[in-house]
């Protein structure tokens, strides 16, 4: 169990529902949940956060180790290479960590050894070897989180994107803007749901979170898809794209069941409406209000897929509610 662990968490591009990982990544969440509590201020959460995915790596090796050594202690007892219980879990010990303080003299005991020590090597060193591949996805992460932030300021929105696009001239055709998000959230799709502690690993910079950025690109596209008039198609390749990661990551992070009834509530006619009359101001080339009821609608079906997923994510990586809860027209 222990090695198919490793294999699977390691080795496999695919999330399971594995007993060590889930145990170690409810451990870990359980125990930041109880010290954030009710506290909503970013600036105290972040750094109780930054420890979520180092705690996570290190508890999941003293499960490992755990399990190894009672499992092979149960071995050394069941094979009679030692006479008492201590000694079987001691000589376990002694084999896993490979110092050999206490090693059976039996052949039974001899034998069980090698492998116990190969494992308690490959342990450490497998899967410390990955935390240098887990950092580079997180900053390949925050570095699309910060362009977004430092273009569109805090908290960033769909309207403030499509606002930022307006006067950099990209309105009329935001191809390239969406095909490079897409790529960012095929990224998040293929990690945060493989180890999902990554995903409630925050933003490198104190104040700004990738879970905002997500739903910024994702409400922007929403509205680029159906009421602004541009030249593109890839705003529905993105949001497909998008529902799909975010679908991943909260069934990765232990979604229940799948809604979208939550998700269509939180938008209001009357912020869809402030948000194109905020486009219309910024000069945003709108499609024509003849066929406003049905723009409406079509928004709506968009939006519904991703975001029921969207704001469990949000939930769980304790990214800011508030912030989440987009006010399309307003900062």
């Amino acid at each position: 169990m222990v090695l198919r662990s490793m294999i699977r968490i390691a080795l496999m591009n695919r999330h399971y529902k594995d007993f060590f990982a889930e145990f170690a990544s409810r451990a870990v969440h359980t125990a930041v949940a109880l010290r954030l509590g009710r506290n909503r201020n970013t600036g105290a959460k972040h750094p109780v956060l930054l420890w979520c995915l180092p705690a996570y790596i290190l508890f999941l090796i003293v499960v490992y180790c755990v399990g190894a050594m009672s499992a092979f202690g149960l071995l050394y007892w069941g094979t009679r290479a030692v006479n008492t219980w201590r000694r079987a879990f001691i000589s376990s010990g002694s084999a896993l960590s490979t110092l050999g303080f206490t090693t059976s003299t039996s052949i039974a005991g001899q034998w069980l050894s090698i492998p116990e020590g190969a494992l308690g090597l490959g342990i450490v060193v497998f899967l410390f070897t990955f935390i240098p591949s887990y950092q580079a996805v997180i900053r390949s992460r925050e570095d699309k989180t910060a362009w977004l932030y430092v273009r569109i300021g805090d908290p960033p929105t769909g309207v403030t994107l499509l606002e930022w696009c307006q006067r950099t001239g990209m309105a009329g055709n935001m191809s390239h803007l969406w095909e490079a998000w897409e790529t960012w959230f095929r990224m998040l799709a293929d990690t945060h749901s493989i180890v999902p502690m990554l995903a409630v690993s925050p933003s490198v910079q104190s104040g700004q979170s990738w879970v905002l950025a997500a739903a910024a690109v994702l409400g922007a596209a929403a509205l680029a898809a159906f009421s602004v008039e541009t030249g593109d198609v890839e705003a529905a390749k993105i949001l497909r794209m998008g529902t799909r990661a975010f679908l991943a990551m909260a069934d990765a992070l232990g979604r229940a069941s799948r809604t979208t009834e939550q998700g269509n509530a939180r938008l209001s006619r009357e912020k869809y409406e402030a948000a194109r009359a905020r486009l219309r101001s910024a000069g945003v080339p709108l499609k024509s209000e003849a066929g406003q009821e049905t723009q409406w609608r079509e928004f709506l079906a968009l939006r519904g897929p991703y975001e029921e997923a969207l704001f469990f994510v949000a939930r769980q990586t304790f990214a800011p509610l508030d912030a989440v809860l987009i006010d399309m027209a307003e900062r």
